[in-house]
């Protein structure tokens, strides 16, 4: 396939500035950005990773995860070469972390997006996912797959590290849902671990929660580095004030890539991070990527009263009626199918 036209970027002197995210990269003839796979040529900004699909499947739209959005469904799962961060313990390094020199012999397959869609639809999928990778990197990409998927009735989900830019954002007419990694709530951390900023995420985040859209966060609590009592009392405050709706994934970390010295997240360490979490006034807390009573089920905020039982990624009872508790009829946030 060849190189597609970049969408967001402006000229600045003999080169161009990306528009993506915040490191707003200045590209010339010898220079990728960070990212890796976007190249100033011709007097033009030119995506090398449009079509390369990296990593594609079917999952329960609880993987991704998501536990408020069509909770039971699946979603077809996209992922590009590339990523704007550096995280020292990305499970999907030898996608994201890609070499400079990544174009040529051994290249991911190419899907044109109607291929891709066509491919959706015949799998039985009910929404696209764009993750594995950061979705703001193969950007043209995935707005052309999310708008032909709403012209066919399959609506966008993203998963993302939420470091792209407002311009971007407001390109991103089709996505009905956000998961954010808020990798830590502390800039050093960013700084040091994954190789970005905290507060454009969290600029992020608001303005998903300000535009109405529905939004779930996920923070993997790696030992020792993002796991304080104080650190996460500030991150769970600070999203309790945005909305005590918002539900928290607490996920656990387990030693991969660069980060082969840590251990494992311990139990006792996931169900301190829940408590503060429901401490703070959060109302759905969740554990993630570990086994235990209830760390995956939602329940009425208001009474108690068992909504969905999951086993893992699975949804072994859905008791909501029309978005409701059907003990006491308090509404559960989410987006529910009829």
């Amino acid at each position: 396939m060849e190189y597609v036209p970049a969408r967001m970027w402006i000229r600045e002197g003999h080169g161009a500035k990306c528009l993506l995210c915040p490191f707003q990269c200045r590209l010339n003839l010898s220079n990728r950005g960070r990212c890796g796979v976007r190249i100033f040529s011709d007097g033009q900004v030119w995506t090398l990773n449009y079509g390369y699909t990296g990593a594609i499947a079917l999952d329960p739209v609880e993987k991704k995860p998501f536990y408020h959005f069509w909770p039971g469904s699946q979603t077809f799962s996209v992922g590009a070469p590339g990523c704007n961060f550096t995280c020292l313990g990305c499970q999907n390094h030898n996608l994201s972390q890609v070499p400079l020199n990544w174009a040529g012999a051994g290249r991911a397959s190419t899907k044109l997006a109607e291929v891709l869609v066509a491919e959706a639809l015949g799998e039985g999928a009910t929404s696209l996912a764009f993750t594995y990778t950061e979705p703001t990197i193969f950007f043209e990409y995935a707005q052309d797959l999310s708008e032909r998927g709403q012209e066919k009735g399959l609506p966008s989900v993203w998963v993302t590290n939420g470091f792209f830019s407002k311009e971007t954002f407001e390109r991103l007419e089709n996505v009905l849902a956000f998961n954010v990694d808020l990798k830590s709530f502390n800039d050093s951390f960013y700084h040091k671990v994954v190789g970005g900023n905290l507060k454009p995420v969290l600029e992020t985040i608001e303005r998903i929660l300000n535009k109405g859209l529905w939004l779930e966060v996920t923070t993997l609590l790696i030992p020792g580095l993002n796991d304080t009592s104080e650190e996460l009392l500030s991150m769970a405050k600070w999203l309790a004030k945005l909305s005590v709706d918002i539900p928290w994934h607490i996920s656990r970390f387990s030693p991969r890539y660069k980060q082969l010295d840590k251990t494992t997240t311990p139990i006792s360490a996931l169900e301190k991070a829940r408590q503060i979490g429901w401490d703070s006034g959060l109302r759905y807390v969740y554990i993630g990527n570990a086994n235990g009573p209830g760390y995956g089920d939602t329940t009425c905020h208001s009474c108690g009263q068992s909504l969905i039982r999951r086993s893992g990624f699975w949804v072994d009872e859905y008791l909501l009626e029309q978005g409701q508790c059907p003990k006491c009829a308090t509404p559960t946030p989410g987006r529910w199918r009829s």
